[in-house]
């Protein structure tokens, strides 16, 4: 690790069922972090970011959903917005587990902790619920 961070995050999520096959949802981050790229002698500068996420689920049959997600990463004090999709694909296991493969096409994560940059590509998910 090349860097200290200090972070608090803030991150709401929502979705909403339209209709059974359709569903849209949000996603909003924020978070109030300072960086310092020396870890002898700290000097730590702001770091503050804000995640947008637009999504929307089509459960097209029984145990299978597809998932579109369009992304918008603000940066204020690196004077940087990145945006971008994620693509992924469901298959339920059961009533409280479904597996994901997907593609990010972005370069970042919705882990505002991750400053790493290099989240592109292939993603496996699994998401399970109560």
């Amino acid at each position: 690790i090349d860097f200290i961070q200090k972070s608090h995050i803030l991150s709401l999520d929502t979705i909403y069922d339209l209709t059974q096959r359709w569903s849209i949802g949000g996603k909003y981050a924020y978070r109030l972090g300072r960086v310092s790229q020396d870890r002898e002698n700290p000097d730590f500068f702001d770091s503050r970011a804000s995640l947008y996420i637009l999504r929307a689920d089509w459960h097209f049959t029984h145990r299978w959903d597809a998932m579109l997600e369009g992304r918008l990463l603000d940066l204020p004090d690196a004077e940087d917005r990145r945006m971008g999709t994620l693509v992924a694909l469901y298959r339920h296991v059961g009533k409280n587990l479904k597996i994901g493969v997907g593609y990010n096409f972005t370069d970042f994560s919705d882990d505002l902790t991750n400053l790493d940059y290099d989240s592109h590509g292939v993603f496996f998910n699994f998401v399970g619920k109560l």
